[in-house]
């Protein structure tokens, strides 16, 4: 049994990483957590308008504070490989190495203007969990979000041995699609009985349209957030 605390950060993103970084780097140093989860694009601000030298400067902050204060972090942000665009979830260890990433692969069709979509799915191993990353979209594949197949990533992770999902989130607060996003994630923990960890992003109007939180695998929320403002959630995790 493998026991593990994870702590998830409801977020009002900026769009700049001079007034991200420094609520990202002040988290982790008063996470007292095995995992910290942050929102989609988190660091960067949500578009493809960051400085890839700034950025990659960031998250050598963000690795060393990791190492600092013994926390794996899930960090949001842009990236930029081979001419393209990603959005992006970076996963720095507690001793400060570069775990992986995930590259967000069902972009929004707003998303597809600027960023293109990743390809691969991975799971990882930590603290002895089996864990994958999910963006957003990448787990719900939303109604008006774009005419794309469900690929089911939730479920294609639980077959690969995942047990637990970091799922980092940019919603907005439109209240119309609330039920949509919360059933998914009750429905999708259930499927492959395994735990989803998920982190959103606070919009302008204060009020997320996605709970942050953990749901486990008999799809019950275990800890929730208040759906207004910056919020914080803190959940001891046991694993087989």
């Amino acid at each position: 049994m493998a026991r593990v605390r994870i702590k998830g950060v409801q977020m009002a993103v900026a769009p700049t990483k001079g007034e991200n970084l420094p609520k990202i780097l002040k988290h982790i140093q008063e996470a007292d957590a095995d995992f910290i989860l942050f929102p989609e694009m988190s660091l960067t601000g949500y578009s493809n308008d960051f400085s890839d030298a700034r950025t990659a400067e960031a998250w050598r902050q963000i690795a060393a504070a990791c190492r600092q204060y013994y926390v794996t972090a899930i960090i949001g942000t842009g990236a930029r490989s081979n001419g393209h665009t990603y959005i992006q979830s970076r996963v720095y260890t507690n001793e400060g190495a570069l775990l992986g990433t995930h590259e967000k692969i069902v972009p929004t069709d707003g998303d597809r203007k600027w960023c293109w979509p990743g390809e691969e799915l991975r799971v990882f191993k930590h603290k002895g969990i089996p864990f994958g990353c999910l963006i957003c979209n990448d787990l719900w594949v939303t109604p008006g979000c774009g005419p794309y197949p469900d690929p089911r990533l939730s479920y294609q992770l639980g077959q690969k041995g995942a047990q637990v999902i970091f799922h980092a989130v940019n919603s907005g607060g439109d209240p119309r699609f609330l039920q949509y996003h919360e059933s998914n994630l009750r429905l999708r923990a259930l499927e492959s009985k395994l735990f989803i960890a998920t982190a959103n992003a606070v919009p302008a109007g204060g009020t997320v349209n996605a709970p942050s939180g953990i749901v486990g695998p008999a799809g019950e929320w275990l800890v929730q957030c208040p759906l207004s403002g910056e919020q914080k959630f803190t959940f001891d995790l046991e694993v087989d």
